[in-house]
């Protein structure tokens, strides 16, 4: 009989035991959901074009899942099962263990995204656009692009004759020349232009934050400087209308290998901002469906 008592007192602090390890588990799984909701609100704030999440964040996001499923399946074993063992009480122990190293892992100190390296621009809704005249103007346009002595060109024309549509299939290609350009910025200027505008989509472009009570130098000398340590990049600013001042905005104009395409309805600005002159003249476009 007091052999009997003995056991049954054994299963009781056995059980006790269990359930307090479960809840500690349970305690714990909630403060690692709680983390990870933290993380995934962070890195919503911080992920912007450009940029890409850190590799042991994205590993940590992984984990916290399969943990998460692996406490779930834990669980419902135990509840469904009316012997207490051994190894229930171990695989308890063991969770607890793992989600208290992600816990640690959590506090990321730094950004949780980084420069993502293999986008290098936007790819752009285009029209489909037949016809030789086509073909020549896309053809002289990527010519110059692809030649280091010519850094500036201006596609010019008059309104409707489709600089837009060439400059966007442009755009596209230009994404597939990895080996040549890091980084392609398509930005729309438009006639109600701003330099802080031009700033604030370059900056968007670039993953660029700015604080916002910067003044347009200060902004200027942030954008300058990291255009400046891209390797090469491609500017297009689309429907420009009168003169601006590359050097206000930010833009390096004399950087080897880098290039600056403006689309304009004036020839003059082409020649007055030192951009090398492309015409398009109107007709002899064939359009199809957007793709």
């Amino acid at each position: 009989m007091d052999f009997f008592l003995t056991k049954m007192d054994q299963l009781l602090d056995n059980h006790r035991s269990i359930d307090q390890h479960v809840n500690d588990l349970k305690r714990k799984i909630k403060e690692l959901n709680g983390l990870k909701d933290d993380a995934e609100s962070k890195m919503s704030a911080e992920l912007r074009p450009a940029k890409k999440l850190k590799t042991e964040v994205q590993i940590w996001l992984e984990n916290v899942e399969i943990i998460n499923g692996e406490v779930e399946n834990l669980d419902g074993r135990i509840g469904e099962s009316s012997a207490l063992t051994r190894g229930f009480r171990a695989d308890v122990l063991k969770r607890i263990r793992e989600v208290e190293e992600l816990i640690q892992q959590a506090k990321f100190r730094e950004s949780l995204v980084v420069e993502d390296s293999q986008r290098i621009g936007q790819v752009l809704l285009t029209t489909t656009l037949f016809g030789e005249t086509v073909k020549a103007c896309v053809e002289e346009i990527w010519q110059y692009l692809m030649d280091d002595e010519v850094q500036k060109i201006g596609v010019w024309g008059m309104g409707g004759v489709g600089k837009t549509s060439v400059m966007k299939l442009i755009n596209n290609q230009l994404l597939k020349e990895m080996k040549k350009f890091d980084t392609v910025i398509w930005i729309t200027v438009s006639k109600e232009m701003s330099i802080a505008k031009l700033q604030n989509d370059n900056a968007n472009k670039i993953g660029v934050t700015f604080c916002g009570d910067e003044d347009v130098m200060t902004r200027a000398g942030v954008l300058f400087e990291t255009l400046s340590q891209k390797r090469r990049f491609v500017i297009i600013f689309d429907d420009l209308w009168e003169k601006i001042s590359l050097e206000i905005i930010g833009i390096p104009e004399q950087s080897a290998g880098s290039k600056l395409v403006l689309t304009t309805r004036s020839f003059d600005l082409c020649q007055q901002m030192g951009f090398k002159e492309i015409k398009i003249n109107h007709g002899g476009f064939l359009y199809e469906r957007n793709s």
